[in-house]
Order: structure tokens, then C-alpha cells, then sequence
């Protein structure tokens, strides 16, 4: 069922006590007080129609702040800012993708615009966050339909809560687990590069869980190498100038490049091989 709520309507949404395997954590999103507030049995999320959303864990204490043309502060302290859409994966597997809208007629500065937060088959998109229109702050609650909202909606530049420390992580194109800060930033955010290579960053948003689960197996180090081998691999293939030995060949009996898709469905199987092998 899908709800929407607009500032006016500021009587909190309860929590279901019962439990409900499409909403494990018990999800809920209200408008309380002119702010849009999600939350669930881990964390706190708010936005308001003043260009900022913050992330509150509730277990650690740790925030996450985007505010302004966006600014990133984690623990209150400022440590980047970025221009396209971002999503943050946070531990307890919710995600919350912040699209952004140009400020006014500045096309050189953003800010964030709509929030979508899905965790399972829950999810909510906050509307009417920026500034460039006040008073059009709204939520539409899909429970019942995060899955299909998440697919829905492109991730952008995917960013990791990092619980053992006070910061954000993400793989690289390199397959390396990096610190987030103002120079991957500028590398990374789909804004500032458009020309990016799209497959590399399907492949870095396609696998982060599925690494984030082998992390949990073998050594992150471990884990970094293998991502980093395959997107070189992957790089290659969808290179027209070299190919490389495979089962294919043409009615010459030459090699075939290794085309991308071949390079992802191969990918795909033999990440899945190893999760079954390790369930």
C-alpha cells in the first residue's frame, strides 16, 4: 500500500508491532514537526525542505549529513562535497539514494532534491527537499514495494558506512576498498564525470553486496584483489583493440574479443558459485 503525506499532516506513523518478513527492521515513515522522518530498529533518517538530510545510527551514534550544495559531514566534521546522485548503503542493508536538482539557475552547484530509502520490500521517496520551491516537502511511502523502488531508481555513486571507523568507504574502479574523501569525489561522482566508463561503474554498484558477503569469508585485502583482477579483466575485453584466447572463434579460427557482456555474465556466475559454496 502506498501512502502519501505532506508537511501539513505531522501526526507520527507507530510502528507495527508484529512482525513482518517484507520489513524487518520495521521500517516507518511520518512527517512529523515539517520534517520527512524514516525509521527502523537501527536508524534515524530526516529531511527537511532546507536541503538536508541526515542519517543518524542508532546503535553507534554516528551521523551522516548532507546539507547545502551538498556538503557531507560525517560526525559533524566536513569531509566532502559532491554534485550527482549518491547512495549511501548503510549496515543493516538500507540504502538511501540522494538525487540532486541544479541550485536555481547555477548550473555549477547542486542540491539534494528527493531521498529514496529502501531496506527489503519497505521503502519511501522524499520529495521537495530543496530550496529552489519551499513548501512542497512530501513522502510516498511504497511498504510492500521497496524492492521494486529500488530498482526503479539509479544508484549513482554508491558509498558505504564503514562501522569500524569515522568515515565512508567505496570500491574503486581499481577493485580496492577506499576512504571516501574529497579526491575519490572528484573522480568518481557521475556529475563531474560524465564520460565515465558505465560498465566499470555497473560492475562496482552490481557487486558491493556480493563482496561485502565474501568479505565476510576471506580477507577484505583478499577480496579487493579479486574485484581489482576482474575489472582489469572486464577493462581489456571491452577493449576493440586487443582480445584475448576464449572458447569462441571465428570461421578463420581466430579468437573473438571478450565482449562486456560475456566479462559480467562470467563475473556473475563464478561470484555466485562462491556464495553457494559458502551458504
Amino acid at each position: 500500500m502506498t501512502t502519501i503525506q505532506t508537511a501539513a499532516a505531522s501526526s507520527p506513523a507507530l510502528p507495527s508491532s508484529n512482525t513482518n518478513a517484507s520489513n524487518p527492521s520495521h521500517a516507518h515513515t511520518s512527517m512529523q514537526g515539517g520534517q520527512a522522518v524514516f525509521e527502523n530498529d537501527h536508524y534515524r533518517i530526516t529531511a527537511g525542505d532546507n536541503n538536508q538530510v541526515l542519517i543518524t545510527n542508532k546503535q553507534t551514534g554516528s551521523t551522516y549529513m548532507a546539507a547545502g550544495d551538498p556538503h557531507m559531514y560525517v560526525n559533524g566534521q566536513h569531509v566532502f562535497d559532491f554534485w550527482g546522485t549518491t547512495t549511501l548503503k548503510l549496515d543493516d542493508g538500507t540504502k538511501v539514494t540522494i538525487e540532486t536538482t541544479p541550485w536555481g539557475n547555477n548550473l555549477a552547484a547542486t542540491l539534494s532534491s528527493k531521498v529514496t530509502i529502501t531496506n527489503g520490500d519497505y521503502g519511501v521517496e522524499i520529495t521537495g527537499v530543496d530550496t529552489n520551491t519551499v513548501g512542497d516537502l512530501k513522502i510516498n511511502e511504497a511498504a510492500g514495494w521497496g524492492n521494486t523502488l529500488d530498482w526503479a531508481h539509479d544508484d549513482g555513486n554508491v558509498l558505504m558506512e564503514n562501522a569500524a571507523g569515522n568515515n565512508l568507504v567505496a570500491f574503486g574502479a581499481d577493485g580496492k576498498l577506499k576512504t571516501v574523501d574529497q579526491a575519490y569525489i572528484n573522480a568518481t561522482d557521475l556529475v563531474k564525470n560524465p564520460g565515465r566508463d558505465a560498465q566499470l561503474q555497473q560492475l562496482e554498484n552490481l557487486f558491493q553486496d556480493a563482496f561485502k558477503s565474501l568479505s565476510g569469508l576471506i580477507s577484505i585485502s583478499l577480496t579487493g584483489a579479486f574485484m581489482g583482477a576482474v575489472l582489469a579483466a572486464a577493462a581489456q575485453g571491452s577493449n576493440g583493440n586487443q582480445t584475448r584466447p576464449t572458447q569462441q572463434h571465428n570461421d578463420e579460427g581466430q579468437a573473438k574479443p571478450r565482449t562486456p557482456d560475456v566479462a559480467l555474465r562470467d563475473l556473475l556466475s563464478f561470484t555466485m558459485t562462491l556464495l553457494r559454496g559458502a551458504l
